[in-house]
Formats: structure tokens, sequence, C-alpha cells
């Protein structure tokens, strides 16, 4: 069986560009780039990222032409995303023929082909960012992928508020909403057991404290944006659908599985509910079903894009 030392985070997050790729909802998106193309036609946005690990968003930004021109602030709690982001998007740039040039230690200017964004890569947490920068109504708008479901939603939108313009912009995607499906069955009933524990888990994550999760985030965000005077301009599904074809899984996708079938592991090995010794058989026959192509699998998630009221 895997074992932990057998992962890098920063390695699962760049196996996921792809399957975001796919996940993220079209409609969702070209109505936040027509916006974006009719409101700041002449000022470039500042836009803010939140948890925005090593940098994969900004690259799809440029790469599906969100932006020519903008003001891009990238934070993250965890240094080494950070790290690996101001290693990383240099060769990237380099490879899609952007110029790149260092005008800070942590800030970097891409330009070329009518392109001209600045980029600032900060590591902290998300929480002491906006308590330094509270009311300051700073960005036109605000991104987080695959983040909201990992926080108190009710208690982070208000926050992330108070750090957008009146009128601005938030599109938050990837949204954990209630199904994860492994297939082939292995067991149906222990499946099920499992797939329910794991969601448990979510929902029980406490950090400093207090509740940080949901696994049903994206039906939920409804409610919370209506009590928070949010108007969403548009939503739609955005789930994560991985498998294998003739020549086996895409790009880095089967690490990417591998690397979810041990999170699952890691959160549930000491849960009293399931034996041990059949949990494992349970893991090591699902990572065997990624090394043999066999396996499906699909999360279900919700993608937004909102607009702060303008008073």
């Amino acid at each position: 069986m895997f074992d932990e030392s057998n992962y890098s985070f920063a390695r699962y997050l760049s196996s996921k560009k792809s399957v975001d790729n796919r996940a993220l909802n079209r409609v969702v998106w070209q109505r936040l780039q027509s916006i974006i193309a009719c409101e700041h036609s002449g000022k470039p946005p500042a836009i803010l990222e939140i948890g925005a690990g090593i940098g994969t968003m900004f690259e799809r930004s440029l790469e599906w032409g969100l932006f020519k021109k903008a003001y891009y602030t990238a934070i993250d709690a965890m240094l080494e995303n950070i790290l690996e982001a101001r290693a990383r998007i240099p060769g990237w740039a380099y490879n899609v023929s952007y110029r790149v040039e260092e005008i800070a230690d942590d800030e970097l200017k891409l330009s070329g082909s009518g392109t001209d964004v600045t980029l600032k890569l900060e590591d902290g947490d998300f929480f002491d960012f906006a308590m330094k920068n509270h009311g300051s109504y700073a960005w036109d708008l605000i991104i987080a992928n695959a983040f909201l479901d990992l926080v108190d939603a009710g208690r982070t939108l208000p926050i992330t508020l108070d750090l957008l313009k009146p009128g601005g912009l938030l599109y938050f995607t990837i949204n954990f909403d209630g199904a994860t499906v492994l297939e082939p069955e292995i067991d149906a009933e222990f499946d099920a057991l499992v797939e329910r524990l794991y969601h448990q888990t979510m929902d029980d994550r406490m950090i400093d404290g207090s509740i940080s999760g949901d696994s049903k985030t994206g039906r939920h965000f409804f409610e919370i944006a209506r009590r928070n005077g949010v108007e969403i301009l548009e939503s739609g599904s955005s789930d994560w659908t991985v498998f294998a074809e003739k020549g086996g899984y895409r790009e880095d996708e089967s690490y990417f599985l591998h690397f979810i079938i041990h999170t699952m592991y890691c959160a549930l090995k000491e849960r009293p509910e399931l034996e041990l010794h059949r949990f494992k058989r349970w893991i090591e026959e699902r990572h065997s079903q990624i090394e043999n192509g066999k396996l499906v699998y699909i999360a279900h998630q919700l993608d937004f894009l909102c607009r702060k009221a303008d008073t």
C-alpha cells in the first residue's frame, strides 16, 4: 500500500489542473469573461485569488483569455505552494511565449502579445490577510478555487466581501456538493459506508476550535449568498470526472487518483466504524484499480459567479 512519503501536495495540485480544466463550468466562465471584457476594457482589474496553490488558476486565466491586463494577487497559506508557484510560473510563461520580469521578490510582470499582467505571490493565512486589509475594498474580482468547502462559508463570505469593491465580482469554483462516486463497486454496502464517513469528516473538520468545511457547500451557498445580499449571476455543475482511455489516464491524472484514495485513507484510518484490516484491503484494491486503468472517479461540485451589491 502507498504510504505518506510517496505523496507530494504540489504534484497533486499540478495533476489536478487538467481535471479542473474539464470540470470548470464553461457557461459560468464565459459569463465572467464577458463581464470583465465589458467592465474593464480600460482600467485593468485588480484580482485577488484565495488559496491559489501553485498558480494553476492564474495560468488558466491567461491560457483561456480571461484578461489581457490585470493586477493579480495570489495568496496561499502554505509557503511551499507559493515557493512552487514562484519556481513554476516563469517556466510556464516562457513556454507560452510571455516575457517575464521579476520586479520584486514576490512580484512578476508578464508581458507580450498585448498582455500586461503583474502577479504578486504571497504566503499567509487568508483570515490574517483579510484582517490586515479590513475595509480596503481593493479588489474588483476575488477568485477561490476548491477553497470554500474547506472553510466555514457562512463566516468566510462576509469577510471576503469586506475586501471587494462595491459591485465587484466573486468567482467561487469547484465547491464540493455531497457526492463521491468510485466505480467499479467493491462491496456496495461497504463502499457506501466509506463514502458516508468520508463526507462526515468534511462536516466535522475543526480548525482553531471552529467548524471548517461542509460536504454540501455547493447547495448551501445559495442561501449563504442570499443572507449576505450577494447576487448569484450564474451557477453550474463542475464535476470532476476521471477515467482511463485506451492509453491510460490523461496527463498525470493517475497520480491525482492515487492522492484522492490516499486522502480517504488518512481521513478514515482511525474511524471505529471501519474494521481497519478490511478498510486497508479496500484502499489497496482502489489503488490497484488505478494501476490497471479501471477506476472511475466522479465528485459532484458547483461553480458560482456572484456580484456584491453596489452599496
